[in-house]
């Protein structure tokens, strides 16, 4: 009987050896390179450059800077002697003005005067007119302020009817701009015309104008400036005129 001696591994004994030995191997390598990227992320473009989104490191943030540190201010000294000097404003005298010496002030008479008429007007005031009288055409006394008048013709001597009178000015800061017409107001005479100025008597001094004006609205008299009274006595002031041509 011959003697046993057992046998190698054979060939395909090393073939399973050595794959085995590879996996072993590769294992380790795969867990190295998991282990690396656990550790730092940023590796992973490292292992796989294609990957479609690169990671990028957060940017690295200063320092903190400590707290302030103090520094010392330098002292400030005066002078041994220190007198503050004062400021002199200089005062503007002011020049004496002369006193305007007070002038008298005349006195406005009651009757108030006529304004001349130019030349070449075809009609002008009487030479009585304009005067202060009662109003003698209603009773209403004191409460009542107007003009009125007629206007005549020097070739007929009578009335003359239909012209427009016109009064404008301002009274006691009221203003005036009011026309009648000839032969509206009877109650003063034939071609009589009137004109309701206020409720009571009221002073003023040249105002106020009258003027007499065709039906077409063309001045026949200058522009007459007269003057009212605040007596109840001289509510009225009437004016008349004469039609020269």
């Amino acid at each position: 009987m011959e003697d046993y001696k057992p046998r190698g591994p054979g060939i395909v004994g090393l073939f399973i050896n050595l794959l085995t030995l590879i996996v072993v191997l590769a294992t380790i390598g795969v867990g190295a390179v998991f282990g690396a990227v656990f550790v730092n992320p940023y590796l992973v473009d490292v292992v796989n450059p294609y990957l479609p989104v690169r990671l990028v490191p957060p940017p690295t943030l200063p320092p903190t800077l400590g707290p302030p540190t103090p520094t010392n201010t330098p002292e400030i000294y005066l002078p041994p002697t220190w007198t503050a000097t004062p400021t002199v404003t200089a005062t503007a005298t002011a020049t004496p003005t002369e006193t305007p010496v007070p002038t008298a002030t005349p006195t406005p008479t009651e009757t108030p005067a006529v304004t001349n008429t130019p030349s070449g007007a075809a009609i002008v005031p009487q030479p009585d007119s304009p005067k202060f009288t009662t109003n003698f055409a209603n009773t209403k006394a004191c409460q009542w302020m107007g003009l009125a008048g007629q206007v005549f013709d020097n070739k007929t001597n009578g009335a003359v009817t239909g012209l427009a009178v016109r009064i404008g000015g301002q009274l006691s800061g009221i203003p005036f701009d009011l026309t009648s017409l000839t032969g509206s107001a009877p109650a003063y005479g034939p071609g009589g015309y009137e004109f309701v100025l206020s409720d009571h008597p009221i002073a003023s001094t040249k105002t106020l104008w009258v003027q007499i004006l065709d039906t077409a609205g063309v001045p026949l008299s200058d522009k007459i400036y007269f003057d009212t009274s605040d007596k109840c006595s001289e509510n009225l002031v009437l004016f008349n005129w004469n039609q020269v041509r």
